[in-house]
């Protein structure tokens, strides 16, 4: 019986520390509302497509796990507590690690103003969806500033510029771990 509450309080952690997934969700689903009271009109596929629209953007994240990011020392880490099965520690390592992960190629200010241009562009030609879809990732994307400004105290490096970096030194959390 033990066992079973302990891994149902191992859950209920791993849920804690994914609740930036929510935050996200929560205000793609809200920018849904907004978009019915002002369009008076109502449709479960906005619904969907704002909680797609925001999380869409974090895909960059795992794109960076798996691709030009898996020999960075932090996605090293991450495969480290994926072999030895160590679930606590990933999430707790996420959660405070991926601030510091400055080389994702689309999380920039260029992407975001792609992205409202693109909001604009379907707002012309009525197109809700693509107000929903692109104002919901615009929006995952302003969040993340937010949350960078409140966490760092800064905005993280990696929002000035355009595609992946120059690796000549060591990555901002290799940095912070010595």
């Amino acid at each position: 019986m033990r066992h079973y509450i302990a891994r149902i309080r191992g859950v209920g952690f791993i849920f804690w520390q994914a609740r930036h997934y929510l935050y996200h969700i929560t205000l793609g689903l809200l920018w849904a509302w907004f978009l019915r009271e002002r369009w008076n009109m109502f449709s479960m596929k906005w619904l969907w497509t704002a909680v797609a629209g925001s999380i869409i953007p974090d895909i960059d994240h795992m794109v960076y796990f798996l691709t030009y990011g898996k020999h960075d020392w932090y996605n090293q880490q991450i495969r480290k507590f994926l072999r030895t099965h160590q679930w606590r520690n990933l999430t707790v390592f996420m959660a405070n690690g991926h601030k510091y992960n400055t080389s994702l190629v689309s999380h920039n200010y260029f992407v975001m103003a792609f992205l409202f241009g693109l909001s604009v562009l379907s707002s012309f030609f009525d197109w809700e969806v693509g107000v929903v879809l692109f104002g919901a990732m615009l929006i995952h994307y302003l969040f993340d500033i937010f949350d960078d400004l409140v966490i760092l105290g800064s905005v993280n490096p990696n929002w000035k510029r355009w595609g992946k970096p120059k690796r000549t030194t060591a990555s901002v959390a290799e940095r912070k771990q010595v």
